[in-house]
């Protein structure tokens, strides 16, 4: 249990790490504009960290399976990728918060 809790933490901060670059960085801004020519929906869904945070968390969970309970596996999915984005959504407002700080 605390091996998943550990990946749990990492994995998280990995998640809000990715989110807030895929969804805020320079070097996605070419995907940006050609996304939001063909298709308004993906492009609202990736200008959002939170929003993406969930589709990479659920990618992390799939992938490393840190599992938080044994109870029925989809449970078990859900509670863990929901666990995944609280951590990220901290670890992105933490980048945000001091991206800006540097900036003012």
């Amino acid at each position: 249990m605390s091996d998943a809790i550990y990946k749990v933490l990492v994995l998280g901060i990995v998640t809000g790490a990715i989110s807030m670059v895929v969804t805020k960085g320079a070097i996605f801004n070419k995907a940006h504009e050609w996304l939001e020519k063909r298709s308004p929906f993906l492009e609202n869904m990736l200008s959002c960290p939170w929003c993406t945070s969930h589709w990479v968390a659920l990618f992390f969970t799939l992938i490393y399976h840190p599992l938080l309970v044994n109870a029925f596996l989809p449970v078990d999915y859900i509670v863990t990728v929901f666990a995944m984005v609280t951590v990220a959504s901290v670890t992105s407002w933490v980048i945000w918060n001091a991206y800006h700080a540097m900036m003012s």
